[in-house]
């Protein structure tokens, strides 16, 4: 499974613009490369069990016997990684989101049951690790030597592996198009974009560099058809690196949040309500008991730093706060009214994302 966006129509207007360019000349001795990677890649099936309740009627139903409720099977496919020899495979989260029960195909055939070991919604990344009966890693797993994302460089080759549309362990090569891309995914997008082929199927698979190492986890792609359109985009494997230890420890990322709901402050909305302040993040309601309401923040407050770090979007106030753990100490610079003030806030741990609103930071 890939995450898709659907292109404006206004993107594609020219003829030619929906054809993918001609790939890159792959580098001296692709073939064995590529071969050294693709046992690093695993299928990954996910099974997940959903009820359906007949509403109307209940009543014909329950005379004849019928249940009320059907409970229905959906199957997902996806592509992993693994990242060492004691079975820890990373993907995608939403390959594996609400599933029941995971299998993990090896490039050898062998089949195995995947146990989630740990799962982070806002980076979309997932952690599994699998084992034989006998409760031991399984013999002869080939790990992916993980690069430095940080260090990728924009036309730099590099080559996708996963299994599109169930077509196991399929390569596609491309380049870098471009890096730190943001599109709307949520507050830690920083995206490596790549013209390399990637489809449904394609989600938590490796994007690899020319040296056989993996730098990303290909996520994402834009298209109208929901096939690939030359524009695919990776979670840089540094990004995955900082919150595996989480995942392992914890089963999650332990988030800060000070529990406010708000939205980019504009001229338009300073002018409507009469506030000072035109750039900031504007607070428009308060999460009761949260961090930002017994530090005394109110609705109407426009932030406008964080620890002294200018903020303007709420991502931006996000990905500051990532920096800091639960029950660290933060200084928030607001702008109440006309004034301007340092508020001392003893930041929470984001709840589960099921039981708040969307737009909480």
């Amino acid at each position: 499974m890939v995450q898709i966006l659907l292109l404006l129509a206004g993107f594609l207007t020219h003829p030619f613009a929906g054809i993918a360019n001609a790939a890159p000349i792959p580098p001296s001795g692709f073939p064995d490369l590529v071969e050294n990677t693709l046992p690093c890649v695993v299928n990954i099936s996910s099974s997940t069990v959903v009820s359906n309740r007949i509403a109307g009627m209940e009543d014909y139903l329950q005379f004849w016997g019928i249940p009320l409720e059907r409970r229905q099977t959906q199957t997902s496919l996806g592509s992993g990684l693994i990242i060492d020899a004691d079975g820890f495979i990373l993907t995608n989260n939403h390959v594996v989101d609400q599933a029941t029960e995971v299998l993990v195909t090896l490039f050898d055939k062998r089949q195995f049951k995947a146990k989630i070991i740990g799962k982070d919604q806002k980076m979309d990344l997932a952690l599994l690790q699998i084992r034989t009966a006998e409760r031991k890693p399984p013999p002869d797993l080939k790990p992916a030597p993980l690069g430095n994302s940080d260090q990728v460089r924009i036309a730099e080759t590099v080559f996708a592996v996963g299994n599109p549309f169930g077509l196991q362990h399929t390569v596609t090569i491309g380049i870098i198009s471009a890096k730190n891309r943001t599109i709307g995914q949520g507050p830690f997008d920083n995206f490596l974009q790549t013209d390399a082929s990637i489809n449904p199927g394609n989600s938590g698979g490796p994007l690899f560099n020319s040296k056989g190492e993996a730098i990303g986890i290909n996520t994402v792609i834009y298209s109208r058809t929901g096939q690939s359109g030359g524009l695919g985009f990776a979670i840089p494997v540094n990004e995955a690196k900082n919150i595996l230890a989480d995942l392992k420890q914890f089963g999650r990322v332990p988030r800060p949040w000070l529990g406010v709901m708000s939205d980019r402050m504009t001229p338009q909305i300073a002018m409507h309500f009469g506030l000072a302040a035109d750039k900031g993040v504007l607070v428009y309601n308060i999460v009761e008991g949260a961090p930002a309401d017994l530090a005394g923040f109110q609705q109407g407050d426009v932030i406008i730093a964080v620890n002294t770090t200018p903020v303007s979007e709420p991502n931006e106030v996000e990905r500051v706060l990532s920096k800091f753990k639960p029950r660290a100490k933060a200084t928030i610079s607001v702008v109440r009214g006309r004034k301007k003030m340092d508020i001392e806030v003893k930041l929470g741990e984001l709840p589960k994302l099921d039981k708040l609103p969307p737009g909480i930071i």
